[in-house]
């Protein structure tokens, strides 16, 4: 069905539920759309969660292997006043201790697991989103709009495949990052303390990135299925609402009560689209009403 197709239909629904006896609300503009802020908290504690097996094993295995990575660096060790130099080098050192920790990580931290997660938090912002979006339209429109969705299980599905990779990549990521810093520490000549800490600094980084990627994910599929939810009801356009938080970029601002249609983004992509970006899309729902006043007008 085209969009007209489309408007076409629901006007006729709901003229068949005012001659029913129904009272259409008098509202034209629909309530501002709620953005999943505690999904996104929540998805970060769970990604946490399921990474945690990293976190441990850092934080165990390099104190534990630091003191002979460094007497290895010193290369001269003294053992009843002779003296004697290690045949590992401290980089075999480093490299052994993190073949370990990626061995033991792989084990616990799975694809199942992170995929699991990531389908959790894919239903969540889907059944979020849907309730935000039907909300919009029933404040208009006065009837339930959003119907069987088998059409949305893919983009689901596409959500939850690229977000597993997501978070195996933090542990990944993680564990190359930290081996070149503690080689580059341990080249540098720090001590065992300054070490630590900035492991601990570097966890902290990591933490951070599973910070980002569950604000700016959760952020995206719900900028996503709004799209994809009003386009399949057959909303052509939408006006721009940004959060007025003090947190929102200038160029999105400038954007605030402007009009865009669906098939013709703006430069920065549709709400949603940009890392992190938490404004919304209020669906133009003119089309949708106007017709009927149209032809009373027409009479």
């Amino acid at each position: 069905m085209t969009p007209s197709q489309k408007q076409a239909s629901i006007r006729a629904r709901r003229a068949v539920m005012q001659a029913a006896g129904k009272r259409m609300p008098r509202k034209r503009r629909p309530p501002a759309q709620l953005h999943p802020r505690a999904i996104e908290r929540a998805y970060f504690a769970a990604i946490l969660r399921v990474t945690a097996p990293f976190f441990d094993e850092v934080s165990k295995a390099l104190p534990a292997a630091l003191p002979r990575i460094l007497a290895a660096r010193d290369s001269d060790l003294r053992a009843d006043g002779k003296a004697f130099r290690l045949d590992v080098g401290y980089g075999d050192l480093i490299g052994e201790v993190f073949d370990g920790i990626r061995l033991n990580v792989a084990t616990r931290v799975t694809d199942a697991a992170a995929g699991a997660v990531a389908k959790q938090f894919a239903d969540r912002t889907s059944e979020f989103n849907r309730n935000q979006v039907d909300r919009q339209f029933e404040a208009v429109l006065g009837i339930p709009v959003l119907r069987q969705e088998k059409w949305l299980r893919p983009k689901l599905e596409a959500f939850v495949l690229q977000n597993t990779g997501m978070i195996k990549d933090i542990t990944e990521k993680g564990a190359k990052d930290i081996q070149t810093l503690v080689m580059a520490r341990v080249e540098a000549g720090d001590s065992t303390r300054t070490i630590e800490k900035a492991i601990r600094q570097k966890l902290d980084t990591t933490k951070r990135r599973a910070r980002f990627i569950a604000r700016d994910q959760v952020s995206k599929l719900n900028g996503k299925l709004t799209e994809l939810r009003q386009v399949e009801a057959g909303v052509e356009e939408y006006i721009w609402r940004s959060t007025k938080d003090g947190a929102d970029r200038a160029s999105h601002l400038r954007k605030d009560g402007n009009r865009f249609r669906w098939d013709d983004p703006p430069e920065t992509g549709h709400p949603g689209d940009d890392f992190q970006c938490r404004c919304s899309a209020e669906p133009v729902l003119d089309e949708f009403i106007e017709y009927q006043a149209k032809v009373k007008e027409a009479a």
